[in-house]
């Protein structure tokens, strides 16, 4: 009776276990998601991949990087046919399911079960659904879906871009937890705060290789033999007219500010830097910066020595509280090597990018 006894309560505290900490059970259980920077997997029909469906896809996840000396895609792109999706392959970083209830082959039954019938045929008016972790820890999962290949091939050509910008966004905030992981160069934010009034979060083997008034420069040098040298810098200036967001005067301000602090050679005064705007087209976008209304241009710098040259990021952010604008620039030194990667890491570390008022209100809120 005793050992019956036991055995009850062991069984009631089992279950006690397994209905309260499902969640936590099954996060402790899912590995790590695996994969290179920058993949994504795409599990789909093989008629469909190989036909109007597929190349809508593939025009959209496989569109080149603007700004970039040489054409690099958004990603390196992997087709899975849905049958061969099993073991190691569902570990990976970022996935892409396309099902439809006209696909009559295997693999198109296949690819289905993954997101379910009765879902799709539920929901005529959805052809999108995400999550995260599915099958592994810090894993992203896109799912398209519709009644027809026609069909979803139509919505995904009224939503342009949609399927690129969302794995963007998502590789951002990977890259973002990576770099942020090791230790974060506080001292250096809170300079950037007191003395040139914004707030940045400057990732640990980042250093200030030039301070000055109303100027700073951070850099990662080339400590690991990979040929990258990664660079960002910022000043300020009174906002004046909204004429200092168009991209001629946003080039005009990039040229003058590089033309006096940035040099090849220090020694020789004609190695400044300067933009390229013959040899590459420049990319210009309006868009929010930490909350704050900006400009963005892509593009090509060079010394004016022709001695190397190499991508940037550049965004003018106006700072309403202070009447002020912002420049902000990422640009990378690595001759012959691939640049993507290194320009999504800027890209992410120049997002952090918050005024002092904004960090004052956040610091009043807590």
């Amino acid at each position: 009776m005793k050992t019956l006894f036991l055995k009850t309560i062991a069984i009631f505290l089992l279950l006690g276990v397994s209905s309260c900490s499902d969640e936590m059970l099954s996060e402790r259980l899912l590995v790590d998601a695996q994969g290179r920077p920058g993949e994504l997997f795409i599990v789909m029909d093989s008629s469909q991949w190989n036909g109007e469906l597929g190349e809508i896809i593939k025009s959209s996840v496989s569109s080149d990087v603007p700004g970039l000396p040489r054409d690099e895609p958004y990603f390196d792109i992997h087709f899975i046919e849905p049958t061969q999706f099993k073991s190691f392959l569902r570990n990976v970083t970022n996935i892409l399911f396309v099902a439809t209830l006209d696909s009559k082959s295997k693999g198109g039954a296949v690819v289905r079960n993954f997101i379910t019938k009765k879902y799709i045929e539920d929901n005529p008016d959805k052809f999108r659904i995400s999550q995260k972790d599915v099958y592994a820890k810090g894993q992203t999962v896109l799912y398209l879906f519709g009644a027809t290949q026609d069909e979803l091939a139509t919505k995904l050509a009224n939503n342009e871009g949609f399927i690129r910008d969302f794995f963007n966004e998502k590789e951002k905030d990977q890259l973002s937890k990576r770099l942020y992981k090791s230790k974060e160069k506080k001292g250096i934010n809170n300079t950037l705060l007191k003395k040139h009034n914004f707030y940045m979060r400057i990732p640990n083997g980042y250093r200030i290789e030039e301070d000055k008034e109303n100027f700073v420069w951070i850099r990662q040098p080339d400590n690991t033999n990979k040929g990258i040298d990664k660079n960002i810098f910022v000043t300020s200036t009174a906002y004046i007219s909204e004429d200092a967001f168009t991209k001629t005067n946003m080039l005009a301000w990039r040229n003058e500010i590089t033309a006096e602090h940035v040099f090849e050679d220090p020694d020789v005064a004609d190695s400044y830097m300067e933009t390229d705007t013959v040899n590459i087209r420049v990319d210009y976008n309006s868009l929010e910066l930490g909350g704050n209304f900006a400009k963005e241009i892509r593009g090509i710098w060079r010394t004016h020595t022709f001695g190397i040259g190499g991508p940037y990021i550049s965004y003018v952010v106006l700072d309403k509280e202070q009447n002020k604008i912002f420049y902000i620039d990422g640009f990378i030194v690595s001759p012959g090597s691939d640049k993507r990667e290194s320009m999504r890491e800027l890209e992410t570390i120049l997002s952090t990018f918050r005024t002092k008022s904004q960090m004052q209100t956040k610091a009043a809120a807590k």
